[in-house]
């Protein structure tokens, strides 16, 4: 009688159907904090947990010898499988014309056909875009960066020119990409051109994205194609005060042409130690330490979010081919694999400030505040911006034991908590700027970071003379 009736109930459970469980749902990724050639050390860009990368893909060692090449060595697939494994995007910066595709033959020079359409068969570099596009979008790229610096000119001394052509050239260079990467590829995301911005500066001239959104506003049918282009991209140098400055003046380029959705990158950025006792460039100007370019590295990437900049690459990880006393050191890791102190303070900056969901900036000509609201918490990251000391004044709410202060590359200490005018606050030191060889202040002082329970609050400095002054 049981056995009958066990073989009643598998027969009857059987008919049951399973409900197999929901397949999760992917987690998205956060792709804010990027690096510039990160397939030269695998390892280390894991260890930073950068999630995107920016690569060269040189038109001239793709098709070196004509049209009819399309040599893939030029990105060999090693550099693919790292950024595969470790789910890290690549972002691809076109440039480099090869000898045969214009009449100057050298690698900036404007190419044949591109003021024809972007699919006549005349058009050589709308024809690799659309070969290069194609390709690789099969193997999951789909960001694209259209050259590299345009606005800087022949006649700025020390730099050099990586486009030769002018900024009605560059527009047709960035118009035939547009229209050539989204005829293979949907979903290609269009970059313009990371510029140099003082290359305009200190020439008087107007400033090259502004220039460039003048005339792409002529263009008949720039509104049906989204301005051909989805963001722009921006190169940011040694000086903590330029940071924002750069920022807040091409965000208003950008409101001025009601084009509030475009995207601003950071796709370089970083002060070059040059006063790094291995591999130093000690008889260049901005004579930058290392501990320098730690703080720098935090301070423009905490402006950056607080700009709404989408995503930000530190050029670069690693200073390869690197002679000392000659190459210039960029690398958060050195030549000989090494790691700077700007290589833990961007491990901080990933760590602490992803997934930040308000950020802002508060400023005073002292100092500046930058605030970060998490769930429960809030992350103030503060500096001075003189060649003064001082001390911030935080708000801790009820709390009256220690917080923890850190600095750029996340050494911690313990810091008393004080009862003043019936409220808790942490008195947190502001370490001025460092004097180097240019008559202004290049890096600004020592980060401090320290992070608070609850939503942000009130913030003071105290300034050398002893006046408090609020951040508004």
């Amino acid at each position: 009688m049981r056995k009958s009736l066990f073989i009643a109930l598998l027969v009857l459970l059987s008919a049951i159907p399973i409900q197999a469980d929901e397949p999760a749902e992917p987690v998205p990724v956060n792709r804010t904090f990027g690096i510039v050639e990160a397939f030269y050390r695998p390892r280390e860009a894991r260890m930073l947990g950068v999630t995107w990368e920016r690569i060269v893909f040189a038109w001239n060692h793709f098709q070196p010898d004509g049209p009819d090449d399309f040599d893939t060595s030029a990105v060999p697939e090693d550099y693919l499988d790292s950024a595969r494994q470790a789910n890290r995007e690549i972002v691809g910066l076109i440039k480099g014309t090869p000898a045969w595709a214009s009449a100057a033959g050298s690698v900036g020079a404007v190419p044949h056909g591109i003021q024809l359409p972007f699919d006549h068969p005349d058009n050589v570099f709308g024809a690799f875009v659309r070969r290069l596009v194609a390709y690789y979008s099969a193997r999951g790229i789909h960001a694209w960066i259209i050259l590299n610096e345009p606005d800087v000119r022949a006649p700025d001394e020390g730099n050099v020119v990586e486009f030769d052509g002018d900024v009605e050239d560059y527009f047709a260079m960035l118009r035939v990409a547009y229209r050539a990467a989204r005829s293979v590829d949907p979903a290609a995301h269009i970059q313009i051109a990371g510029m140099a911005w003082w290359s305009d500066w200190v020439k008087g001239r107007e400033p090259y994205l502004r220039r460039l959104l003048s005339l792409i506003a002529q263009d008949p049918e720039a509104d049906a194609n989204h301005w051909y282009f989805d963001g722009i991209s921006v190169h940011v140098y040694f000086t903590t005060s330029t940071v924002w400055q750069m920022l807040s003046a091409y965000r208003g380029f950008l409101d001025e042409f009601d084009l509030e959705d475009k995207e601003i990158w950071i796709t370089e950025f970083n002060a070059s130690p040059r006063r790094d006792p291995i591999g130093g460039l000690f008889d260049a100007s901005f004579r930058v330490s290392l501990q320098q370019q730690a703080n720098f590295i935090v301070q423009a990437s905490a402006l950056g979010l607080a700009e709404g900049v989408s995503r930000m690459a530190v050029y670069r990880l690693y200073d390869d081919h690197f002679v000392p006393g000659v190459s210039e050191p960029w690398g958060l890791v050195r030549y000989d694999g090494s790691l700077r102190p700007a290589f833990y303070a961007y491990q901080e900056v990933i760590s602490r400030f992803s997934s930040a969901r308000r950020v802002r900036r508060y400023s005073i000509p002292e100092a500046t505040v930058v605030t970060m609201a998490f769930p429960g918490r809030t992350l103030y990251v503060m500096w001075s911006d003189t060649y003064q000391s001082g001390q911030f004044i935080v708000n801790a709410g009820e709390r009256s034991d220690p917080v923890t202060v850190f600095d750029a590359q996340g050494r911690s200490w313990a810091q008393n908590v004080v009862r003043r005018a019936g409220a808790y606050v942490a008195l947190i030191d502001a370490p001025a700027a460092e004097e180097i060889d240019i008559p202004w202040v290049v890096v600004a002082g020592a980060v401090r970071m320290v992070e608070i329970e609850g939503g942000p609050r009130a913030v003071w400095f105290r300034k050398p003379d002893g006046n408090v002054v609020q951040f508004n």
